[in-house]
């Protein structure tokens, strides 16, 4: 399915997704990803989990920090130091431009660049239900990990620490999919977090991370397969767009994304603190 039949097949849904203002999306993500503690700084998120993860470890600004620029990065710095954590922040753009010039003067240092793709839960569910039930493998969601699926996890390759569960599970709907073998064992896994947008006009939104498939598992069609199982389940508890957070380097889930349907909504980048 192309980004187009997506569009053509959407109608209203897809122009309130297109429209989502970046710093809305950014707040619905937020919840859809929530850091174990969080402090608000004015306009900005200041979010710490034991350093699992960038989203849940990351100053997050979407608005006015009362006070000036310098002062509330001196403040940030501070807060992650007293937690034992590099400062690090998550520059939504174009909005945060003027924090990320702040930074830019102290030396800050870019980190990773993150595309934010977007498409209408409608087309994906539908794909998903219109599939051909014989030929295809079981997506099962549930409403927490167990150990299966939490073994199939790699955050960026590494060992989970052992507060991951805890982050996986902070979020109020939360769905945990996956495809298994015959055996039982794990064949492809992705979670899904349905937040609503509380804005005049907002939406509710299906934010799918944790994207897995087990190496020889691979080219199969499984990725697509939990997205699309992801997004019935969603659907079902009133979820009206996705969205997914892709590093700008990975071009086989860039590509998997687009022939899925999903299009740029904004890109964000992380600055990291100077040594």
């Amino acid at each position: 399915m192309s980004s187009s039949d997506v569009a053509a097949g959407a109608g209203q849904d897809w122009d309130a997704v297109r429209s989502t203002p970046v710093a809305a999306l950014e707040a619905v993500a937020a919840r859809g990803w929530r850091a174990l503690e969080t402090e608000a700084l004015g306009g900005w998120l200041l979010r710490a989990s034991g350093g699992f993860t960038g989203r849940a470890n990351s100053v997050l600004p979407l608005g006015d920090p009362g006070l000036p620029l310098a002062a509330a990065v001196d403040a940030a710095v501070a807060w992650y130091a007293a937690r034992d954590l590099p400062a690090k922040f998550l520059l939504p753009l174009p909005d945060a431009r003027p924090v990320d010039d702040e930074l830019v003067r102290g030396g800050w240092s870019v980190g990773d660049v993150v595309h934010v793709l977007v498409a209408p839960v409608g087309p994906l569910a539908g794909a998903f239900a219109d599939a051909d039930l014989g030929r295809r493998p079981t997506v099962r969601v549930d409403g927490a990990v167990d150990d299966a699926w939490l073994g199939s996890y790699h955050y960026r390759g590494g060992e989970l620490p052992p507060h991951a569960r805890a982050v996986l599970h902070n979020g109020d709907s939360l769905g945990f999919a996956s495809v298994r073998g015959a055996d039982g064992s794990v064949l492809a896994i992705a979670r899904g977090s349905v937040d609503v947008d509380p804005s005049p006009g907002g939406i509710g939104w299906l934010g799918v991370t944790a994207v897995e498939v087990e190496p020889t598992a691979r080219r199969r069609g499984l990725a697509g397969l939990v997205l699309r199982g992801l997004a019935a389940w969603a659907a079902e508890r009133g979820a009206v767009g996705c969205y997914l957070q892709v590093a700008a380097e990975n071009e086989p889930a860039l590509r998997l994304y687009a022939g899925a349907g999903f299009v740029p909504h904004h890109d964000y980048q992380y600055r990291l603190a100077p040594n």
